[in-house]
């Protein structure tokens, strides 16, 4: 679990350790990471580490946690329309591809850590229930808790298939993707 504190300091420590992380993770898996050699090469002592965070993998918690708040909040400020139901698909696919994002999600899928993918969404989940209840589409807090374990669940699986398949289609050829069996399993009647 981390518990940093959001200030100026301790976010230019967290981004240290962060890169430090991922530089790490090109020569060796994330297994075989200790907190002291994150320490070592990012220069930011083991006690700041410590402050901010109780393990390695905390520091990607930390990471995923963020960049879901950036890309949700980017999302409703960009008014989208919501009766279309590929947007958030679309929208959230577009910034994970980005080079600097795909890093990432590949080393969570690489290490089997792709619970910290599904997690960091549902975390963020509150900005589109704030989004949501702004809009007057409201809903109550178990049918909301369906709504984000759905989509959640949804890109964490696409996302898997996406780094498998070498990370070749759009957002666009996804949805299709989807869309398309979607349609295949609702004419066939088929369950899940």
């Amino acid at each position: 679990m981390y518990h940093y504190k959001d200030d100026i300091r301790a976010t230019r420590s967290a981004n240290m350790l962060y890169e430090a992380l991922m530089k790490l993770l090109k020569s060796r898996p994330l297994s075989a990471i200790t907190i002291s050699d994150v320490s070592h090469v990012s220069t930011v002592s083991r006690a700041t580490f410590y402050r901010n965070f109780d393990e390695v993998t905390d520091l990607l918690s930390w990471k995923m946690d963020q960049l879901f708040e950036e890309v949700l909040t980017g999302f409703v400020t960009s008014s989208p329309d919501l009766h279309k139901e590929d947007a958030l698909l679309i929208y959230v696919m577009r910034y994970w591809m980005k080079e600097e994002h795909a890093r990432l999600l590949e080393v969570l899928f690489e290490n089997g850590r792709i619970d910290i993918i599904y997690q960091g969404f549902v975390n963020k989940a509150n900005i589109l229930l704030e989004y949501l209840k702004k809009r007057g589409m409201m809903y109550d807090l178990d049918d909301f808790e369906y709504f984000i374990s759905v989509r959640a669940g949804f890109f964490v699986g696409i996302i898997c298939a996406w780094i498998k398949n070498g990370k070749k289609e759009t957002p666009e050829e996804i949805v299709t993707i989807i869309a398309k069996q979607h349609d295949d399993v609702v004419n066939n009647e088929l369950i899940l």
